[in-house]
């Protein structure tokens, strides 16, 4: 478990800063082969059959982005205890950003590998060239507990009538929410024209990455982001996703 310290300058104030403590699971990469079931970026989706490849009104295969294994996480009490997370964007160079998306959700599934498919079908160049990154590979995850991300509207709202000046650029600069999670808060390179807020849950954050080269634009990243009652709903319909860059 990765802990937030209070800064001394900040523990007068220690109670507010604590009243908006999440868990997240940080998520790092490794350029690894991957079972069908594991929580991977890229590569092939667990797939009974060729034919449940999700594809967009035109026919054309979508992007598949990132699958999560619930079962390798921790400390998230909002979403379900097993099943498979599969994330889809349309299959075109800005990633999907005005096209409609797939989380889909599997609750239960096999181990066998025999039965599956086990290679990408779509996988050819010009898929390759729309995705977000430049290897697929295996996610490891790390428990943390972080304050409000300081790119979300409601930072705001709760610390800039509460703290001094001074006291707010230094909880400003501690609460810099990059990096690739699940759960926690997300970042906003731009502006959280999402409004995520209290009643929200970070579905999956994947931000700048070396070793799979993941890469949203110019220095971006993407969230995806869902009502915490439709998630306890399992109704992934309700997915919010949004990208931006420098």
């Amino acid at each position: 478990m990765i802990k937030y310290e209070i800064p001394e300058l900040l523990k007068e104030h220690e109670n507010l800063i604590r009243g908006t403590f999440r868990y997240s699971n940080e998520i790092r990469f490794k350029r690894e082969e991957t079972k069908p079931w594991e929580s991977k970026l890229g590569g092939c989706p667990y797939l009974k059959e060729i034919k449940d490849y999700p594809t967009d009104e035109t026919g054309k295969p979508m992007l598949f982005l990132a699958q999560i294994n619930l079962a390798d996480l921790e400390s998230l009490v909002e979403l379900p205890e097993k099943g498979l997370l599969q994330f889809y964007v349309a299959n075109e160079d800005l990633f999907g950003l005005d096209d409609p998306i797939l989380v889909k959700y599997i609750e239960s599934f096999e181990e066998n590998e025999e039965q599956l498919v086990r290679k990408h079908p779509y996988e050819n160049e010009e898929y390759k060239n729309n995705l977000p990154f430049l290897y697929s590979g295996k996610m490891y995850f790390k428990t943390r507990e972080m304050p409000m991300s300081s790119s979300v509207e409601l930072f705001h709202e709760t610390f800039a009538n509460r703290l001094s000046e001074v006291e707010y650029e230094k909880l400003s600069e501690d609460c810099y929410s990059s990096e690739s999670r699940i759960g926690g808060y997300p970042y906003f390179i731009q502006h959280d024209y999402i409004g995520f807020d209290d009643d929200d849950f970070l579905l999956l954050q994947l931000d700048i990455d070396e070793e799979c080269g993941i890469m949203f634009g110019d220095s971006g990243n993407c969230v995806f982001s869902i009502p915490k009652e439709a998630l306890k709903n399992k109704d992934f319909s309700q997915v919010v996703y949004d990208w931006q860059c420098c």
